[in-house]
């Protein structure tokens, strides 16, 4: 301390609480910076990771609306409850049937969806193994989902192979 602050102390104009709170605001603005610097360096790090995991959840329940769709539609295939799975047909796939490209309902016994995939974000493709209820016969067939609003349509049935 020079001479004319130790003087001041001496005479009491500046008090020890003054340096104590002083020192004390420092330390809150030093502690509150360090704060900020680490919330934005796991901010950093955790938006990215939390984007990416909501992404793809927002995709795993478009897929599970897709599937939901094709599930019914190929239960009143098996059913043999033709006017129900027309309802699930859009106007591409119902040309499809009319040409005969596909058949509606048949002997079906049981499905098995092979594989499934993402075509873009208004479409996915399930490629599905259909048993006859004479277990001689198996079909593929490519069955292709739009979505149309807010649900999802068949908009293409292809006979695999």
């Amino acid at each position: 301390m020079n001479n004319q602050t130790a003087n001041q102390f001496s005479q009491g104009k500046i008090s020890i609480w003054t340096i104590i709170i002083l020192i004390a605001v420092s330390g809150v603005v030093l502690a509150e910076g360090i704060l900020v610097w680490q919330f934005f360096q796991l901010a950093k790090k955790e938006v990215p990771a939390l984007k990416e995991a909501t992404e793809q959840q927002a995709v795993q329940a478009e897929q599970h609306a897709a599937e939901y769709v094709f599930d019914k539609f190929m239960e009143n295939r098996i059913a043999r409850q033709k006017e129900q799975a027309l309802i699930y047909l859009t106007e591409n796939a119902m040309e499809q049937y009319s040409q005969g490209k596909f058949d509606l309902v048949n002997d079906f016994k049981s499905f098995e969806i092979i594989k499934s995939e993402k075509l873009s974000d208004f479409a996915f493709r399930f490629i599905v193994k259909i048993r006859e209820e004479n277990e001689v016969g198996e079909l593929v067939e490519a069955v292709t989902l739009f979505k149309i609003l807010d649900r999802y349509y068949v908009d293409s049935v292809e006979i695999a192979g």
